[in-house]
C-alpha cells in the first residue's frame, strides 16, 4: 500500500484559543493565548509605525537581550574553563 498525503490521518486544527489542547497542556492555554493576543497587538503598533520609529523603539530592547545573553553566557564559559582547568591540572600531592 502506497502512503499518500490523502490517506494520512489528520489532527484537528488549533487555533490561539487552545480550545482542543489534551490534557495538561490545557493549564497553559489561558496565559499563553493571553500572551499571543499581546504580542499580535504588539506587533501591530509597532508595524504601524515608521521605520525610524520603529528602530527608536526596538533597538533598546534588542540591545538589552543581546547584553544580557552576553553576560549570562561569559558567565557560564568562564566557570565551565574553570572546571576544566581544574580537572586538567590536579594539585600535586604534599609530601611533609
Amino acid at each position: 500500500m502506497w502512503w499518500t498525503a490523502a490517506s494520512a490521518p489528520r489532527a484537528p486544527a488549533l487555533g490561539h484559543s487552545g480550545t482542543l489542547a489534551p490534557g495538561p497542556a490545557r493549564a497553559y492555554a489561558g496565559p499563553v493565548t493571553g500572551f499571543l493576543g499581546w504580542w499580535d497587538g504588539v506587533e501591530l503598533w509597532l508595524s504601524g509605525l515608521g521605520f525610524v520609529l520603529q528602530t527608536i523603539v526596538v533597538m533598546p530592547v534588542v540591545l538589552a537581550l543581546a547584553h544580557g545573553l552576553a553576560v549570562l553566557l561569559d558567565g557560564a564559559l568562564g566557570q565551565g574553563i574553570r572546571l576544566l582547568q581544574r580537572a586538567g591540572h590536579p594539585e600535586p600531592e604534599r609530601q611533609e
